[in-house]
């Protein structure tokens, strides 16, 4: 059989047997399978193969997505969900094909369109929390009310990179994950973004659940560290998990391949091959060349190729009529792959006398007699990563780019000043940006940052402008200072916003113009990333500075937060006492992060009423997102004290202050969460709904952490012991190794922990985790008196943990310890 490429599938038969094994002997738990190679060694080829047996065989239906992204990196970095949205365009694309008819995702929409808010359970939770990262209610508002029209048009949302089209896309997939039995197979994960692929990992960590394939391209045979994180885990809690390391075709499979495909009679010497770096393109290369008619029969030409492909494809594309340079040209330029009537409007902006009609063969002939391009759901895109690097490589090409991106900047410039079309917009913003990025127009990026600075904020994904002004001005930094240095600024404070650490702090360092604000939001950045000594230092240098209260407030707290996080305890609680007690303080709205950070080190009852303080402060100054952060943190207090009433209406109020960003969902569905694991009759079913989706958008070990211990409780609560056992596992499996410095963690996680492994019998393992925070740290400072009566130390409950103590479990939280860019902008009057 031949594959995608048009080459017979040779020398694959014990990694297609396995393959298949896999994939057929999973009767508890899908399969997640990576195969791992350099470029052009043969993955799709395999993952071709492996579908038409296994579809012949069983029926099982094959999700294949190829995201068409070729050889970028850095600026051009997809945006969250990318991958996800295009699971969710192939399986729309397989509904009509299906001999069982799938739902689209008009009928999809259709469908939720009936199903009103009015009917769901009035203590659904989710059914009030922000929308922006989770589907479940903007499927219901917007479907209702929109549902085929404008920016919900089913196509638009297949293609949007906006919040509600990420959304409804992913929640599209994931109902077909549930629903139906496939196999999703994932080309060139090595461009997948965190979010998508988290999905795509929990989704097939248990039954019903796809089959998962992830095809990887590697050079040294390893994955991108914030891959390997999430793909040894998932694989470390799971029975069926293979990864599959391709090696290169044999010599003589190679020589078979040249045989049928270049010239009957060609002799390959072991010369040629040694010197030949495994790309299958190289064969594919030769073939086209001789299917338009260039001799390559002899060695030396077929060597030739063999040893360098990247020279005889630049060959070839001189080749290429002027029509098609051009249009090669654009389509590279573009970055992405590039809707049809895109290529054909900037082909007639630069040569106005050519027609649709030419411009449409000639793209024909790239496709099918060139082998350039490859065609995907109406959009264009560069066959493979080696074409893509050999355009940027050809000297003769690198104008016509440049020229081509001239054009494009031009084109998309216009939509944003019409802003005509949510779906069109938003494309174009991103796109824009990274063209800007690209070619370094430093003043077409401050333009835009100027217009549109208010919906890029409002978009699904910030990292998407931050990736790309980050790559641009750390590969060429001098073009940013001196009076681009506001870009700087303003790329750095959407990083800090994002919470996204090492973006901010390496933005940061570049900045000359070294204000105590930027500085002490380079001392907040470089505390999230354990270089605790040298925020300390920055503190130091700025002890100089006097006359602003607003930045002795703002050190004084930096230091609360990395000396509190390290166990200093009386130290941090003494600096937080002197801060509110002064009268000169008494009317700076920074004060309520102090009230806020005595959560770091005392226990219930005093942080509780200091966090009451930090909300009311943040109110009478007008700092409502740090207002509702602080409520994010007094909701769990309250729960644990007993006033659940309360503290579902301080989550309510929260949630009402947040439902705008994009940022920081995961701690508002984990803490509703654990307000509601707090109740006399929780809601299990919804509390796992909510934290699965939390866990997607996890940036931090910590945060996965108690995500994991909850979702943890929740089934367990449910009776699902299995569940509950899985993702105590994962616990344990952070806990061996992670990135955090705060241990007061290991308290609640091993209580519940060993909690789960009791329940379900396993009293060994239940005693073993029990002692893991006793042998390593000794009893807790805080809430020692509850925490030596949950560790069986004493039988005596302290009153101020009365409620809590009552309850089975020790439902965890997230806060957050940091001063917000809210209050920290408040510096920067201050620091000129």
């Amino acid at each position: 059989m031949k594959t995608s490429d048009g080459l017979e599938f040779v020398n694959r038969e014990s990694e297609l047997s396995f393959l298949v094994a896999n994939l057929f002997e999973t009767e508890h738990e899908p399969a997640l399978i990576v195969i791992r190679s350099p470029s052009g060694f043969g993955k799709s080829s395999l993952t071709d193969q492996l579908k038409a047996l296994c579809s012949s065989r069983s029926g099982d239906v094959f999700c294949i997505v190829d995201p068409s992204i070729r050889g970028r990196t850095g600026s051009v970095s997809v945006y969250d969900g990318f991958f996800l949205q295009r699971v969710a365009e192939s399986i729309n694309n397989l509904a009509s094909s299906t001999k069982e008819r799938w739902p689209t995702l008009s009928d999809f929409l259709k469908e939720r369109k009936k199903q009103s808010l009015a009917t769901k359970d009035p203590r659904d939770i989710l059914a009030e929390l922000p929308t922006l990262k989770h589907a479940y209610k903007t499927i219901y508002d917007y479907a209702s009310r929109a549902f085929a029209f404008g920016r919900y048009d089913p196509k638009k949302l297949l293609v949007s990179d906006e919040a509600d089209a990420i959304s409804i896309c992913s929640a599209y997939a994931e109902y077909f994950f549930e629903a139906y039995s496939l196999t999703v197979v994932i080309r060139e994960a090595q461009h997948i973004d965190l979010y998508s692929l988290r999905t795509l990992l929990i989704s097939s960590e248990s039954h019903p659940g796809p089959n998962l394939i992830i095809e990887y391209t590697t050079e040294n045979g390893n994955f991108k560290p914030e891959h390997q994180k999430l793909i040894l885990r998932s694989a470390g809690n799971r029975n069926q998990a293979k990864i599959i390391d391709l090696v290169q075709l044999s010599e003589d499979h190679l020589e078979y391949l040249l045989k049928n495909y270049v010239h009957k009679n060609f002799q390959l010497t072991s010369e040629y091959y040694l010197a030949w770096d495994g790309n299958l393109r190289s064969i594919i290369e030769l073939k086209f060349r001789v299917g338009i008619g260039h001799s390559l029969i002899d060695g030396p030409a077929v060597g030739k190729t063999l040893t360098n492909i990247t020279s005889t494809i630049i060959e070839h594309i001189s080749n290429l009529t002027s029509l098609e340079k051009l249009i090669v040209a654009v389509i590279s330029a573009n970055i992405e792959s590039i809707n049809l009537s895109t290529v054909v409007a900037i082909v007639s902006r630069i040569n106005p006398q050519e027609s649709q009609s030419s411009i449409s063969k000639a793209i024909f002939s790239l496709e099918n007699d060139h082998s350039f391009l490859v065609r995907t759901a109406g959009r264009i895109g560069i066959r493979s990563d080696t074409i893509s690097n050999s355009l940027c490589q050809s000297s003769f090409m690198k104008s016509l780019i440049a020229f081509s991106e001239k054009a494009l900047k031009e084109h998309y410039s216009k939509i944003l000043d019409g802003n005509i079309g949510a779906h069109s917009f938003f494309e174009a913003v991103r796109l824009y940006f990274r063209l800007c990025a690209k070619t370094k127009d430093a003043l077409g990026l401050i333009w835009s940052i100027k217009r549109l600075s208010q919906d890029i904020r409002s978009t699904q994904d910030q990292s998407i402008y931050i990736d790309v002004i980050a790559s641009a001005i750390e590969a060429d930094p001098d073009l940013y200072r001196g009076e681009h240095e506001q870009l700087l600024t303003w790329s750095a404070e959407l990083a800090y916003s994002a919470s996204d650490w090492h973006r901010a702090t390496n933005l940061l360092s570049l900045k000359t113009e070294r204000t105590p604000y930027i500085e002490l939001m380079y001392a907040c950045s470089l505390q999230e990333i354990g270089r605790h000594q040298e925020a300390l230092s920055i503190i130091e240098k700025l002890s100089n500075i006097t006359g602003s209260i607003e930045i002795t407030i703002a050190k004084n707290l930096i230091t609360v937060m990395i000396i509190g996080c390290q166990g200093s305890y009386s130290e941090a609680r003494l600096i937080l006492n002197n801060l509110i007690a002064k009268e000169e303080y008494s009317s700076s709205p920074l004060i309520g992060y102090a009230y806020r950070f005595f959560e770091i080190v005392d226990g219930l009852d005093m942080s509780r009423e200091a966090l009451k303080e930090s909300v009311c402060w943040f109110g009478r100054h007008g700092l409502e997102k740090s207002k509702a952060y602080s409520q994010l943190a007094l909701a769990m207090l309250l729960a644990r004290s007993g006033e659940l009433s309360k503290a579902q209406e301080t989550i309510k109020d929260a949630v009402g202050i947040l439902s705008g960003e994009v940022i920081d969902q995961h701690i508002v569905l984990n803490n509703t969460v654990a307000v509601e694991l707090l109740q006399d009759s929780p809601n299990f079913s919804i509390c796992y709904e909510a934290l699965t989706k939390a866990l997607k958008f996890a940036c931090d070990d910590f945060s996965e952490l108690t995500i994991l211990i909850n979702l943890s409780l929740s089934y367990l609560g449910s009776g699902n012991l299995n569940e509950a056992v899985r993702h105590a596992e994962k616990c344990l499996i952070i806990l061996d190794n992670h990135d955090f410095i705060d241990t007061n963690i290991y308290w609640p996680a091993c209580f519940n922990i060993s909690l789960v492994f009791s329940i379900v019998g396993n009293t060994e393992k239940s005693n073993e985790v029990r002692n893991i925070p006793i042998e390593k740290f000794g009893f807790r400072a805080d809430d020692s008196a509850y925490w030596a009566f949950r560790f069986g130390v004493t039988s005596d409950i302290p009153e101020s943990h009365r409620f809590l103590g009552g309850r089975d479990w020790h439902p965890v939280y997230l806060s957050h310890w940091l001063i917000d860019l809210e209050g920290l902008s408040l510096l920067k009057a201050k620091s000129h």
